[in-house]
């Protein structure tokens, strides 16, 4: 098998127009995301065999999601923690509210940070979650900051995965966690069919690649992380994509309203629309996979433990 199976898929605009990419396509569609998926712009979580139901159940999931990957990857209550991605806030102000932590959340989105700053004040959180428009690689904030480092969806949209895993290890304080949960791409070869799927889903979500769940554990013990795991949870949101979950309303003139969208808004808005579809395949294949990683910033340095020498010795 191929450890870098995500390198072998670029599709998304590298280097500055990358990011611009994105911030366009979030500002975009923020009222879509929020009007159809609700406090949560990401994937459900749902026990094998169940399927999508109410839209109280749909809600639900999203709002199991957070809570499984905060039970996978131990974060501590009461942590100071970066949102990288921070989307809305939804998943920031579950970690501020129930979980009692203090979030700072960056996302490259003038209208998602604005979204969820009015959110957060509406929840009576505004004290405890905090949200910038900020690149995730160049954020300003000071080393070792942080208790954990929590990346939901997010790490798709970033092109430079090593320099991710190097900025988590320089915002973690000495045992701080990382916490992500990301689309992925099966480890291996992929037919061209798969190739073709993948590829398509990548430059209509506006991603610059994929990587294997694999592939990000070893990024991860590369940058000098420790525990380092991942658990797969694609059998677990793939329902997320079936138009029962997503909720992508059949209007009576909606190819009208796409091309009424793709005028105003700019034609990176139709990627929503195409999404459901596209992912269905991809899980049914099993070329698109989904799960959750977990890393810790070592306690100590190993030299710190070594006595030190008298000076002058």
């Amino acid at each position: 098998m191929k450890a870098d199976t995500g390198s072998a898929y670029p599709s998304a605009p590298a280097g500055p127009g990358l990011n611009a990419a994105v911030e366009r396509y979030y500002d975009t569609t923020l009222d879509l995301y929020e009007d159809l998926w609700g406090e949560h712009v990401h994937h459900g979580f749902w026990d094998a065999g169940e399927r999508p139901g109410s839209d109280d159940e749909r809600h639900a999931a999203t709002d199991r999601l957070v809570r499984e990957l905060v039970a996978y990857a131990r974060i501590p209550a009461g942590s100071r923690v970066l949102d990288v991605g921070c989307g809305i806030g939804g998943p920031a102000l579950y970690l501020a509210g129930p979980h009692g932590c203090t979030v700072e959340g960056v996302t490259l989105s003038a209208a998602q940070a604005a979204r969820a700053n009015e959110k957060a004040a509406a929840a009576g959180l505004g004290e405890r979650a905090h949200f910038h428009q900020r690149d995730a690689l160049a954020n300003g904030f000071p080393d070792a900051s942080f208790d954990a480092l929590w990346a939901v969806e997010s790490l798709m949209h970033i092109a430079d995965r090593t320099a991710f895993f190097a900025e988590a290890m320089r915002l973690l304080r000495p045992g701080g966690v990382l916490a992500i949960a990301t689309w992925s791409v099966r480890d291996g070869e992929l037919s061209p069919q798969e190739h073709r799927v993948v590829d398509q889903i990548l430059r209509h979500q506006v991603m610059p690649s994929f990587s294997s769940l694999e592939e990000h554990e070893r990024l991860a013990a590369a940058a000098g992380f420790t525990e380092v795991s991942s658990v797969d949870w694609s059998a677990n949101v793939a329902n997320s994509w079936e138009p029962t979950f997503a909720q992508v309303k059949e209007l009576d003139n909606g190819r009208a309203m796409m091309r009424d969208l793709a005028r105003d808004r700019g034609v990176d808005v139709l990627g929503f629309f195409y999404a459901g579809p596209l992912m269905l395949k991809g899980f049914s294949t099993g070329a698109m996979t989904y799960g959750a990683v977990r890393a810790v910033k070592p306690p100590a340095d190993a030299a710190t433990d070594s006595p030190v020498e008298p000076a002058g010795s």
